[in-house]
């Protein structure tokens, strides 16, 4: 088998719940949420959020087995159970279900009536528990922070066999795939997989040892020319995690099949299937988008040519095995969209009427078209002079370097008059008409230059320059513009396209950092730092929603080079007091991950933060705070940078992170986290 792929590793940036959120789905709560009390004896849920089962093909009726457990084992609770879903009826259990004394867990049978299942179709139930009751004159148990909610699946087993197809010949012949990976966890091409189908259908297809050796499920819908792809294994087991890489569609992994709306799966009505995958562990996900699957025809035989504009009317011809020779003709103007004229020239090419046509075999050729714009049109053909499907390139010939666009200079930097909060930039283009730039956090806009299309970024987040502003670039002096309310200490990065009148593009990109007062700590002794401050913050929730706060800080000293730091957490109900060390040598008081007792009946630790949303808790970081020239109080991130893997992470705050078990659950106390750190002496 001819494997063209390799496999990228990435690091997990970004959460299942970060994804939930970009996806707004609306969830409605079900039941009454009971009260708290102290004893997670009382704290009674389900093992896992997700069951699925697959039963012989001659089951009438299955039995799933469900477990419910709880961390203790005193008293006996009344737990009651509720199911939701369109297959609900299918699915049969009690609804009310015992937790005995002295038991850490029961199991709860439910029945699946398969009477009616279809071959290769899933039928699913949600199940919630809605309420958990105490004997008479105990306290109520309390909503979990593990799993209230389960989702359980039933199918039959499949069964697999080779796929076959007819030729035009009336041969019929093992059917052949390639998948086109979009380097998400894989990139390149893998050729010539073995296709099979279930036994008994003919809309449920595997791909044999795709990837790392797994096989790669889908099921087509015929007449909505619709596909999905559940979730299953890579194949390919992550060490970091401990955990084995698995993909679906993106509808399937968030549970809601409005999703295909804007992350479609389809099938071309013939050979094509485009799927919007995401490919995930446990604890979240590596990235997500559009892959393919092309099932081989007759016509894989076919010559085929790809042709790429060099510049200068220089062309390079790229020929697959089955083109031997190509003939091209460069017409003037831009006829690249205009399939008819396409079609016209195609048609005299191949017929031999066509005026001013080249017939090479060469890699490499030089028009000098007397036009500025201009179509070059090229058929392949094979050994035998059949000819392949016409490419067309439209073009510019700049034979003087009067047309083409050019960015002579592009500079970002902070500004003289405030390089904290303002950049400038500088601008020198020539025979540019349009220009769209995007400027933001550089590890964000790296995020999505990654994982989107470029157009895409530019459609959704550019901003175009005046006419005024593109006839200064133009000009010997250039363009200054300047960007304020930037903040402190950040890094920036800014992309730009620019255009001519002909829509030939350059592009450009610059990153620059923002100078921050925490770069450089005014000399001070342990002394210094003791007493309260006012600390200004912006705090983010579990939404991304941004808050301005301000709140007390106090520092009390505790030892010859240690301190107490109380109040970081703006809460009421939530007051730890952080052990923080004077560093003589760089004028700070730093302070570690550290771990600060139990809040909600879950574990608290000090733990970071990037603008990627990531939580960082590795006892070799920090954040420092000291005083800058200015008088205030800045913080800033020990080493500036975390380095895990190929990815760099800039720590940029804290928050107070819950853990359970031992595992961080996701969540923090408040749901906050906190940035942008000023304290301000009292």
């Amino acid at each position: 088998m001819n494997k063209k792929m390799k496999r990228i590793f990435r690091t997990i940036v970004l959460s299942s719940l970060a994804l939930a959120a970009l996806c707004s789905c609306s969830q409605e709560q079900l039941g009454v949420i009971a009260s708290s009390n102290s004893d997670d004896n009382r704290e009674i849920h389900f093992i896992q959020s997700s069951m699925a089962k697959e039963f012989p093909r001659d089951t009438k009726e299955g039995v799933i087995a469900v477990t419910l457990a709880r961390q203790g084992n005193r008293g006996t609770y009344r737990v009651v159970l509720q199911k939701q879903g369109k297959d609900a009826d299918m699915f049969s259990l009690r609804d009310t279900v015992v937790v005995p004394d002295g038991q850490y867990s029961v199991d709860v049978p439910v029945r699946v009536d398969l009477s009616s299942v279809v071959l290769g179709s899933t039928i699913d139930v949600n199940l919630a528990i809605v309420g958990r009751d105490a004997e008479l004159g105990k306290d109520p148990a309390y909503i979990s922070q593990y799993s209230d909610f389960l989702k359980l699946s039933a199918s039959f087993a499949l069964e697999w066999e080779p796929y076959m197809r007819k030729t035009e010949g009336g041969e019929e012949i093992r059917q052949l795939a390639t998948y086109y990976f979009g380097g998400y966890l894989y990139d390149g091409v893998q050729t010539e997989i073995p296709v099979e189908v279930a036994t008994g259908t003919d809309n449920i297809f595997r791909l044999v040892d795709w990837a790392a050796g797994a096989n790669f499920m889908f099921k087509v819908d015929w007449k909505s020319k619709t596909v999905v792809v559940p979730g299953q294994s890579t194949g390919y087991y992550l060490d970091s995690e401990g955990q084995y890489v698995y993909v679906a569609d993106l509808a399937q992994y968030v549970g809601n099949e409005g999703m295909y709306s804007n992350y479609p799966c389809t099938w071309d009505g013939a050979q094509t299937f485009t799927v919007n995958v995401i490919y995930y562990v446990e604890t979240g996900y590596f990235g997500m988008g559009e892959e393919r699957i092309v099932f081989a025809g007759d016509h894989d035989s076919d010559p085929v040519i790809e042709v790429e504009y060099k510049g200068a009317g220089e062309f390079h011809f790229n020929y697959n095995a089955f083109a031997k020779s190509c003939r091209a003709k460069v017409v003037a103007g831009d006829i690249s969209e205009d399939e008819a004229k396409i079609k016209e020239v195609y048609k005299e090419i191949c017929l031999g009427t066509a005026e001013d046509v080249r017939t090479f075999s060469e890699q490499t050729q030089v028009w000098t078209p007397e036009s500025v714009s201009n179509t070059l049109v090229a058929v392949p053909f094979d050994e035998k002079g059949t000819p392949g499907e016409a490419v067309a390139v439209r073009f510019t010939y700049d034979k003087d370097g009067t047309i083409l666009p050019q960015i002579l200079s592009c500079e970002l930097r902070p500004s003289d008059a405030d390089p904290y909060t303002t950049l400038e930039w500088k601008l020198k283009t020539k025979n540019v008409s349009s220009v769209r730039v995007v400027m933001m956090n550089k590890d964000v806009l790296d995020y999505y230059l990654e994982k989107y299309d470029l157009e895409l970024i530019y459609s959704k987040l550019s901003s175009s320059l005046t006419e005024e502003n593109i006839a200064e670039a133009n000009s010997e002096a250039g363009l200054k513009l300047y960007y304020q309310n930037a903040a402190e200490g950040a890094e920036y990065k800014f992309i730009m396209e620019a255009k001519n009148q002909y829509g030939d593009m350059v592009y450009s990109d610059v990153y620059v950092r923002l100078n921050s007062h925490a770069d450089k700590f005014e000399s001070k002794t342990i002394d210094d730092f003791v007493g309260a401050y006012l600390m200004s913050a912006t705090s983010y929730d579990d939404d991304n929603q941004s808050t301005s706060e301000a709140f007390r800080v106090d520092v009390v000293k505790t030892g010859e080079n240690t301190v107490s730091v109380k109040g970081l957490c703006n809460s009421k109900g939530y007051s730890p007091a952080l052990v923080g060390t004077f560093v003589p040598e760089e004028n700070c008081i730093r302070l570690y991950t550290q771990n600060l007792g139990v809040y909600n009946y879950m574990n608290v630790v000090f733990g970071f933060v990037s603008n990627l949303y990531t939580a960082i808790w590795d006892p070799k970081m920090a954040l420092e705070f000291g005083f800058s020239s200015d008088g205030n109080v800045y913080w800033r991130a020990m080493d500036r940078t975390f380095e895990e893997g190929e990815t760099k992470i800039i720590i940029n705050g804290y928050k107070f992170m819950l853990f359970s078990d031992g595992s961080y659950s996701g969540y923090s106390v408040n749901n906050k986290y906190y940035t942008d750190l000023i304290m301000v002496k009292l």
